[in-house]
C-alpha cells in the first residue's frame, strides 16, 4: 500500500495538467449536454493558475481547444468554455478514439495528468476502454462522470475499476456543481505520478494493477502481486511528487510473514475476478470464463460462475407428492397501472374482495346522504 503523506502541503504535489473529454454525441442533446456544460464549467472554472488544462469533444469525430496544454488563466479558461458551450450535440460516439487521442495529446514528464471523461456512456466498447485504461495508467489517471438519467454505469463504474478511482454520476442539474467540488477535491493533490515497483532478487509476477496510477491525498494505491524464487531482495518504488525524482527501497530480508495476513491472498484474487470479469466480452470467452471460475474455486469466493451452496439435512417436505402452493403479492413498479398484469379479469370475486366493495358501498352511500342534508 502507498500511502499519502499525513498531511499534504503545496511542496509535496507536483505540476498538475487536466484533460476534460465531454461527449457531444446525438444522445447527450438537450437536458445531459445542458447539464454536462454545467458540469464543465465548474471543473474547468476551478483550476489553479499554475495548473495546465485542454479540452477535448467528441461525437462521431473529435476535437480540441488546443494541440498543446494551455495555462489556467482567466483569458484561456473563457475560450474553453466557448468552445464548449457552441455544442449542441449530434452525430455518434466514438469513445475509444477520443480517448487514445487525449492520451496522445504532448505532455510534460514531471507533470501528474489526470483525465476526465463526461459521457453518458451509450457506447459498446466497454472492455476496450477498461484494457486502454488500465495499459496506461502510468501515463495519466482517468476519471469519469456519468451524465442523464440512464447512464451506461457498467461502462462508468469500470472504468472508474480500471482507473483505481472512484465512479461519479450526476443526474440532474442541481446536483452538479456538488459533484464537480467532490471530483475537485479528489484529484486536486496528487503526491507521486509516474510511479512504479521493481524488485531484486527475485521475480514478481500476477500484479494487480498493471501499472499504478497516481498516488493522491484523497486515495491510496494498493499493489497486489505474488513472487517466484526465494524471498529475500529489495522492492524499490520510483517516482516522482512536488520536490523531484522519489526512491524508496524495502528490504524484505527483515520482515517476516504474519498469519494475520492471509486474508492478502484473497484480496489479491478478489482484485483479479473483478478485471476479468470487466473483460468478459459479451459472446463470453470461454478462457476467461474458466480462469474465474478456477479462480472461485481455489480463493472460496462467489462469481458469476461459482456460487456457496447451503445444504439443509432436515426434511420439510416429508410427502414428495403433495406441495404447498403459496401466492406472494408483488408491488408493480412505479407509475404502471394494473392493466400491466396480464391474466383474466376474475368472473367472481374473492370474499376478501366482496367485503372491501361491501365497505366502499357504504362509505359513498354515506357521504351522499351527508351532501343531501348540506344547505345549498
Amino acid at each position: 500500500m502507498i500511502e499519502p503523506p499525513r498531511r499534504v502541503t503545496p511542496a509535496h504535489v507536483p505540476r498538475r495538467d487536466y484533460i476534460f473529454i465531454l461527449d457531444v454525441s446525438g444522445s447527450m442533446n438537450g437536458f445531459p449536454l445542458a447539464v454536462a456544460k454545467t458540469l464543465m464549467h465548474n471543473l474547468v472554472g476551478s483550476l489553479r493558475p499554475d495548473d495546465t488544462f485542454n479540452v477535448l469533444l467528441f461525437a462521431g469525430a473529435s476535437s480540441v481547444f488546443s494541440n498543446a496544454p494551455v495555462a489556467a488563466s482567466r483569458e484561456n479558461i473563457v475560450q474553453a468554455m466557448g468552445f464548449v458551450d457552441a455544442q449542441e450535440g449530434g452525430g455518434g460516439t466514438e469513445l475509444l478514439p477520443a480517448l487514445e487521442r487525449a492520451l496522445a495529446l504532448p505532455g510534460a514528464e514531471d507533470v501528474s495528468r489526470s483525465i476526465v471523461v463526461v459521457t453518458d456512456g451509450y457506447v459498446d466498447v466497454e472492455t476496450e476502454t477498461f484494457e486502454l485504461i488500465r495499459k496506461n495508467l502510468g501515463k495519466a489517471n482517468l476519471f469519469a462522470f456519468g451524465i442523464g438519467s440512464s447512464v451506461n454505469r457498467y461502462l462508468i463504474e469500470g472504468m472508474a475499476r480500471a482507473g483505481q478511482g472512484e465512479p461519479f454520476i450526476v443526474l440532474n442539474a442541481e446536483e452538479a456543481p456538488r459533484r464537480a467540488e467532490e471530483l475537485r477535491h479528489y484529484i486536486e493533490s496528487p503526491v507521486l505520478t509516474k510511479a512504479r515497483l521493481t524488485a531484486e532478487g527475485f521475480e514478481l509476477y500476477d500484479v494487480e494493477p498493471e501499472s499504478i496510477p497516481d498516488v493522491l491525498a484523497a486515495r491510496p494505491v494498493v499493489v497486489f502481486g505474488k513472487w517466484r524464487g526465494s524471498r529475500p531482495g529489495l522492492i524499490t518504488l520510483r517516482g516522482i511528487g512536488g520536490e523531484g525524482r522519489f526512491e524508496k527501497r524495502f528490504d524484505l530480508r527483515t520482515l517476516e510473514p504474519d498469519s494475520r495476513n492471509r486474508a492478502l491472498r484473497h484480496l489479491w484474487a478478489r482484485h483479479r475476478i473483478a478485471r476479468l470479469t470487466d473483460d468478459l466480452r459479451t459472446g463470453s470467452d470461454p478462457a476467461r470464463v474458466q480462469e474465474i471460475t478456477r479462480l472461485g474455486l481455489e480463493y472460496s469466493l462467489l462469481t458469476q460462475y461459482t456460487s456457496f451452496i447451503a445444504v439443509d439435512q432436515q426434511v420439510r417436505n416429508r410427502d414428495p407428492g403433495v406441495l404447498d402452493r403459496v401466492k406472494q403479492p408483488l408491488p408493480l413498479p412505479q407509475g404502471v397501472g394494473d392493466l400491466a398484469v396480464g391474466g383474466e379479469v376474475p368472473t367472481t370475486p374473492e370474499p376478501e374482495l366482496l367485503v372491501l366493495l361491501g365497505l366502499a358501498g357504504a362509505m359513498a352511500a354515506w357521504a351522499r346522504r351527508r351532501r343531501a342534508r348540506q344547505p345549498e
